[in-house]
């Protein structure tokens, strides 16, 4: 080979190599950041440094001529200096490819050939891989990555006979990758607790219409069982009031599915109370005479078996001594033995303490079907769960509600701790809530019910009506006169709830027997002499004659809309029972309640107080502090109860009244 010096080396195909090279380079340096490398690589800098280095030594060679090792040799240094000081450790072999590539240059033209000629393991791997690592501009994915997708999909799976398989798995691999241009949803992650909601709503859309058509057979075309839930949120909507509508669509399928499990005359959705873990979805439900006769006589048998087992488990109670009273007695009798003066050493004791408490004779709860239990309400907590029936109310969980405030769970079976305490559950209190706010709230314009014929035949001395059918002939109420802040065109459709904590007032006197009836006409006498009957509010009263609370006025109504009066709601709220809605337009009307379940009250909420401790011992001598004698008073004390000693002319006396007592006793024998 010849060597000729001074020749020219084209330095812009040196630089398109190195183009090449530090193009790798950047393509490593990208995926070592998507990989989560800790090493940093600056391509930039490398592919700076590189071009400068080559093309100051191919201007120098081209100026001095100078000799192959000594410019290779200097060269060399320089780079490496300037790589070990600007690139890291982790890119070795970059440098090792750039002390190649500076060697070949060096040399001349000639052996640069031949070089060239020759195959570079290194540099063709890295230009392999910069050509693999090409992004498409259709897919944005390079060959590269999708080889190794393949081969990681194919070796997690290991089919059989994976070449005769090869293009399927590709092109599935593309399939799974392809998005349309269309498509503008993106990918979002859905946590553990709304997909099991979702699973939950999903059994409402799915509901066999076999039996749905077997349940509206048996039922009457005329009579509408379930209200729409859709058309009373519109309403509500109007007025900006009520729940979402995906909310309330799904209360409604929920209701369906109720519906088809059970037998309603009626069905409506009541409301929903809110809970500190927990909601309450509540529906309220009528059912048939037969059914609440079937749940009257399964709450008599329930009520007989507790008798019974009370009656075998009750024993008379022995009273215990009082604390110390054994020790006192046991202490007493060793000092008796002791002295032989027991009589007069025994210390009395005051009498055990009897209670003179009497409790209340407890009022009984209202039959199903009649006064507070007169509706059958469901929960639950989330639509799509299972409808669970709550308890019938007892006046005892009434009055004691009126006495708490406590704010729901969600937990039906949580404990309720307050004072006084309350006798039940949480779906015990969330039962008598839900009577009281029905009870105030549930209200209809003036002349939508009437009283039936039977009822208005009540004689004049019960004065107690207790049902009303829905008025046929009823004519709407004009909007301006629903809209009357005096509220004399709403009225109350629902018993109100008497001190008793019952809708019909039961007299206290009143004795369960055989000849039940006379006992209560004697009574009623009894009654009207002394204590006066308990009459509340009769059904249908005005919401005008509704109590204020100090100045707050019980109602408030407002008009839905201003600019459409003509297609306007009348929409009343209850001041008394945040949360209390009613609507009424036309011929509709119904009622709703979102809230706490609590009362509005004017002032903090206040525990009432612990009731009187009754006195332990009756005040008496035996118990009341008194100063201590001083030693004059005890020697005073004894010298008054010893026992003096006779003198020896009583002594005397007394022997000769002895003598005298046996002499006669002597003469008697004698004469017998």
């Amino acid at each position: 080979m010849s060597q000729r010096s001074g020749s020219s080396i084209d330095s812009s195909e040196l630089e398109e190599e190195f183009s090449q090279v530090s193009s790798s380079s950047e393509d490593m340096a990208k995926r070592r950041s998507r990989l989560g490398s800790t090493s940093s690589y600056d391509a930039n800098q490398v592919r700076k440094s590189s071009t400068m280095s080559y093309t100051s030594d191919i201007a120098q060679k081209k100026a001095s001529g100078e000799s192959e090792g000594r410019f290779g040799s200097q060269q060399r240094s320089t780079t490496y200096t300037r790589l070990d000081m600007e690139e890291p450790s982790s890119n070795r072999i970059v440098k090792h490819v750039v002390s190649d590539l500076l060697d070949v240059v060096n040399k001349k033209e000639e052996e640069w050939l031949e070089i060239l000629k020759t195959p570079n393991l290194v540099l063709d791997q890295i230009r392999s891989k910069a050509f693999l690592q090409k992004p498409s501009k259709v897919e944005g994915v390079s060959l590269y990555d999708h080889l190794s997708e393949l081969i990681n999909k194919i070796l997690e799976e290991k089919p059989e006979n994976v070449v005769d398989y090869f293009e399927e798995y590709s092109r599935n691999l593309k399939e799974e990758r392809f998005r349309p241009a269309t498509d503008r949803l993106q990918d979002m992650y859905v946590p553990p607790g709304p997909l099991e909601s979702a699973k939950k709503m999903m059994n409402l859309f799915e509901i066999p219409p076999e039996k749905e058509a077997e349940v509206l057979e048996e039922d009457e075309p005329t009579e509408n069982i379930q209200t729409d839930v859709m058309e009373t949120q519109f309403y509500f909507e109007n007025g900006g009031i009520g729940l979402p509508r995906n909310e309330m669509f799904l209360i409604a399928l929920g209701m369906r599915k109720l519906r088809l499990n059970q037998r309603f005359k009626k069905i409506r959705f009541w409301g929903k109370i809110l809970g500190t873990e927990k909601n309450y979805y509540i529906v309220e439900t009528d059912l048939s005479e037969e059914e609440y006769e079937r749940r009257n006589q399964e709450a008599e048998r329930k009520a007989e078996k507790g008798d019974e087992g009370e009656g075998e488990e009750q024993t008379e109670p022995q009273l215990e001594e009082p604390f110390g009273s054994s020790a006192v007695s046991e202490e007493v009798k060793d000092e008796d033995v002791d002295s032989g003066d027991a009589k007069e050493q025994q210390i009395p004791l005051p009498p055990i303490p009897k209670s003179t408490y009497k409790p209340f004779p407890e009022v009984p709860a209202e039959l199903s079907g009649e006064g507070v239990n007169k509706k059958v309400y469901y929960v639950c907590n989330e639509p799509g769960d299972e409808w669970v029936m709550l308890p019938d109310v007892t006046p005892l969980q009434i009055n004691v509600a009126r006495q708490i405030k406590k704010f729901f769970t969600g937990n039906l079976e949580k404990k309720i701790l307050t004072f006084p305490a309350f006798p039940g559950k949480e779906k015990n209190y969330l039962r008598a809530q839900i009577a009281r706010i029905s009870a105030a709230t549930q209200v209809s314009p003036l002349g939508f019910y009437q009283f039936s014929e039977e009822e208005e035949e009540v004689p004049e001395e019960e004065e107690v009506q207790l049902n009303y059918v829905e008025n046929p002939d009823y004519e709407p109420v004009p909007l301006k006169d629903l809209i009357d802040p005096s509220m004399s065109f709403w009225v109350h459709h629902t018993l109100p709830i008497l001190k008793q904590g019952r809708c019909e007032w039961w007299n206290p006197k009143t004795k369960v027997g055989e000849e039940g009836e006379e006992e209560v006409e004697e009574e009623e006498e009894d009654v009207e002499e002394g204590e006066q009957r308990e009459v509340g509010p009769v059904l249908l009263t005005p919401l005008s004659e509704d109590a204020t609370l100090e100045t707050v006025p019980p109602w408030s109504v407002r008009q839905s809309s201003q600019r459409l009066p003509d297609f306007a709601v009348a929409v009343i709220r209850s001041n008394l029972w945040p949360g209390a809605y009613a609507y009424a337009i036309n011929r509709k009307f119904d009622n709703i309640y979102v809230g706490w379940g609590h009362k509005y009250v004017t002032h903090n909420y206040t525990p009432p107080p612990v009731e009187a401790i009754q006195t332990e011992y009756p005040l008496g001598p035996e118990i009341m502090e008194i100063a201590d004698p001083t030693p004059e008073d005890e020697e005073a004390w004894r010298l008054a109860h010893e026992k003096k000693k006779p003198t020896p002319e009583e002594v005397e006396e007394e022997e000769e009244e002895d003598e005298g007592e046996d002499e006669e006793e002597e003469e008697d024998e004698e004469e017998d």
